[in-house]
């Protein structure tokens, strides 16, 4: 069976940087909050998207993934998000996508309902629907949110939240990262996420590494490896408290847990780990034949894991 690969990986992470501190009063922080987001929980800047709408993100990001490809064999676009409302109502996003890009054989659709896990999740879903299509078929996955208000950039006691987009483009061999490993959980009984009880936050908290570094298990599992195979986490930018505990629970260095974002753009969705990849690239960080997870969870409780071969260039 041919393997899926990530073709071409491109993020669009906006230009402006805003600390945390500039950010508290609009964003309605208390300075006890914003000690912890910068002193407990290692965040520092998040990017904001002051020039782009969010749209205009993701088309970027579209666009830039699909450089040289032959669109005509595109057979999926999925727009994958965390926020639920990302147009106004009547405003159909994903067909304005799929025909500014140029998509016309495409079939275009959202993915959402999962948390920052969405992106993660739409490229295993290209994996099973490339399945049923000629060869040479590939998928588009943008995904990509931006926050509506300051005050929404806020993740209580966990996070503060950026603005980006990133386009994967993926398709049954070629050139390109190789997908070897997948894992998905759900714990449903946390679906009120930030609407909890003080009784089932507390559970969901302890449950929250071992949950996250269990699937990152099962993922390596899957790929046929052990952990000490993996050379770079590129995790979701939440925080780095939480990915130090992870780290530790897997009896893995943080130093092989890129976290080199989290400080400089926020946690930005479902984007995270697709930004990491390209960023740790970029840096020199990630070298062809590495093993690659990519990781990230989401409200509700969503956890997702996925392990890549790298190629020389993605």
């Amino acid at each position: 069976m041919t393997l899926l690969t990530l073709r071409r990986v491109v993020p669009v992470v906006p230009d402006t940087r805003i600390t945390i501190t500039d950010l508290a009063p609009t964003a309605g922080l208390s300075p006890a909050e914003e000690r912890l987001l910068i002193r407990v929980l290692g965040l520092g800047r998040v990017a904001v998207a002051s020039h782009l709408t969010g749209t205009e993100m993701l088309l970027r990001a579209g666009d830039a993934a699909l450089h040289a490809a032959d669109r005509s064999a595109v057979r999926y676009l999925i727009h994958a998000h965390t926020l639920q409302h990302v147009t106004p109502p009547g405003v159909a996003i994903t067909g304005a996508l799929r025909r500014k890009l140029g998509l016309s054989r495409s079939r275009a659709f959202a993915l959402s309902h999962l948390g920052c896990v969405a992106g993660l999740y739409a490229v295993r879903l290209c994996d099973t629907l490339l399945r049923s299509e000629p060869p040479g078929s590939t998928a588009l996955v943008i995904a990509g949110d931006r926050v509506p208000a300051a005050e929404a950039r806020v993740l209580r006691g966990a996070s503060m939240l950026g603005d980006a987009a990133a386009g994967v483009l993926v398709g049954h061999g070629g050139d390109g990262d190789t997908v070897i490993g997948f894992a998905h959980r759900t714990l449903g009984k946390y679906y009120q996420a930030r609407y909890m009880g003080p009784e089932l936050r507390r559970q969901y908290l302890e449950a929250y590494v071992p949950a996250m570094a269990g699937v990152m298990s099962s993922a390596v599992r899957d790929a046929g490896l052990t952990i000490d195979d993996i050379a770079l986490v590129l995790p979701h930018n939440v925080n780095r408290y939480s990915w130090v505990a992870i780290a530790r629970h897997l009896g893995l260095p943080t130093s092989r847990v890129y976290l080199d974002n989290v400080t400089e753009i926020g946690h930005c969705f479902g984007a995270d780990p697709f930004i990491n990849l390209s960023t740790a690239r970029a840096a020199g960080a990630v070298v062809r034949g590495d093993n690659l997870l990519l990781a990230s969870a989401g409200e509700g409780a969503t956890f997702n894991a996925m392990v890549v071969r790298a190629a020389a260039e993605g």
